[in-house]
């Protein structure tokens, strides 16, 4: 059976295959997908013109020529499958990076949980997420305890630069609108309480996840994504406070029609 090739979102660290061209749970191109893509459909394209030129020619040319020709051919797909092969092979990359990068961790635990309570004392949401996805720290049992902490601060970030896009656009998503950039902020709302305060996992009240200065980050980063959210929507209090609770759809329509009004400029297109 055929293993299917995966690679890693660089923006929000899921799992994804080498032919997704945009990532499934935050939305953003793979980079990885669209070279290989354009690689693979070059080769592809090579042998379909190859596949043509053989078939004219052995109309007219002799046995030898045919030989000739289909040996051409012959070499010219096995090129393409060395070349697609060369640069295809991601798994095997991503998975000889990971390894680097784990033991990497491991030498350094110390350093990298220190560097960890300080962003979080500091509320260096920014940066805890850059630091945690260089590190593949999310997937480390080292760090279960800041499972939750990690969930924060990419939903965070995703929500800040989905409110960045409806404002300016962003380059090589020119195909998305602004409806679809309050979609996935609002994917990202609604689903807090479950995924960011475990509501879907399970996790008990007194889970270290929840605890101490991680009850107090996930308390504090809740209620500052809140304001970002209320004053770039310019939301009321109560719909601030109520929209975490609100269903994904519903939501996602307040915000497109505040953004519309907000920005008409934007909203006209």
């Amino acid at each position: 059976m055929r293993r299917e090739n995966r690679v890693k979102c660089k923006y929000c660290g899921s799992n994804l295959g080498i032919e997704d061209e945009f990532c499934p749970y935050c939305g953003k191109v793979n980079k990885k997908a669209v070279k290989y893509l354009a690689e693979k459909n070059k080769y592809l394209n090579e042998y379909e013109q190859t596949k043509t030129e053989v078939k004219k020619k052995s109309i007219s040319a002799g046995r030898m020529g045919r030989l000739i020709v289909i040996g051409l051919m012959l070499v010219a797909i096995l090129f393409m499958k060395i070349s697609i092969s060369r640069n295809s092979d991601f798994d095997y990359r991503e998975k000889k990076n990971e390894s680097d990068i784990a033991k990497e961790v491991n030498r350094n635990k110390d350093n990298i949980s220190l560097a960890l309570q300080e962003m979080e004392k500091n509320r260096e949401y920014m940066a805890l997420e850059s630091y945690m996805l260089n590190y593949r720290l999310r997937g480390s049992n080292e760090y279960d305890d800041y499972f939750r902490v990690f969930t924060a601060v990419i939903d965070y970030r995703v929500i800040c630069e989905d409110i960045m896009n409806i404002l300016d656009g962003y380059d090589g998503y020119e195909g998305k609108t602004k409806k679809d950039w309050c979609d996935d902020a609002a994917i990202y709302i609604s689903g807090w309480n479950s995924y960011v305060e475990g509501g879907f996992w399970g996790d008990s009240p007194d889970s270290p996840m929840h605890s101490g200065e991680h009850g107090a980050f996930l308390s504090d980063i809740k209620k500052d994504t809140q304001d970002i959210v209320q004053v770039y929507f310019d939301l009321t209090d109560e719909q601030a406070s109520s929209m975490w609770k609100m269903e994904k759809e519903a939501l996602s329509d307040m915000l497109y029609e505040n953004s519309r009004n907000l920005y008409p400029e934007e909203g006209s297109k």
